[in-house]
């Protein structure tokens, strides 16, 4: 079943608990014709020598994780949804300086009640969506590959690493947006975090 808000859906009472810009900004479907656009620096982009592994071998589903690192990264994120597909497309564009632009895509989406977001190949992640101290948070549980319609899970020392996603509202139009990736042996993988606002129509 394809639901117009699938983050609300999930938070159900705890939606309320989070901070009310957070609450407008998650609680509207963008279009191809409508999309929702945000522009950004993100301040710190790091990752690891075993995250830069990450980053080379997924380059074959549609470059998932930047191999780049970077400081004070400018970043632009435009949210979409696609006609007779389920869930929020967020295609996120960073410009590294004298490097051409690069683009991560994936979608958000829910799937028997199960809350995931996909990329490239049918590879993907369940998420756990919960708020705290108005925060809105993405929780990586589990890495699978879909194959037709079964998710067939992936060992967590495969993955790059348990995914922390933070929507932070600073106030005056602006937010944070923080993403961690910790693999339980080989440590933090990628980090990275910056500030955005709604880009003007």
């Amino acid at each position: 079943m394809q639901r117009n808000n699938t983050i609300k859906w999930h938070l159900g009472h705890s939606w309320h608990q989070l901070h009310p810009n957070v609450q407008r900004r998650f609680n509207r479907l963008p279009s191809e014709q409508n999309p929702i656009i945000y522009s950004g620096v993100m301040e710190v982009v790091k990752r690891s020598k075993a995250g830069w592994l990450f980053a080379f071998l997924t380059k074959i589903i549609g470059n998932p994780l930047s191999p780049h690192q970077g400081t004070d990264v400018r970043m632009d994120v435009r949210l979409t949804s696609r006609e007779n597909k389920a869930g929020v497309y967020w295609q996120r564009t960073y410009y590294f300086l004298n490097k051409p632009p690069f683009q991560v895509t994936s979608v958000k989406k829910d799937d028997q009640g199960q809350m995931m977001e996909m990329v490239g190949g049918g590879f993907g992640m369940f998420l756990d969506v919960y708020a705290d101290n108005g925060e809105l948070h993405f929780k990586s549980t589990r890495y699978f590959w879909k194959l037709i319609k079964w998710y067939l899970p992936i060992p967590h020392w495969l993955s790059p690493g348990e995914t922390h996603v933070i929507h932070q509202d600073l106030g005056h139009g602006q937010f944070r947006f923080t993403i961690t990736m910790d693999h339980t042996i080989l440590g933090q993988t990628f980090y990275q975090t910056g500030t955005f606002h709604e880009a003007a129509k």
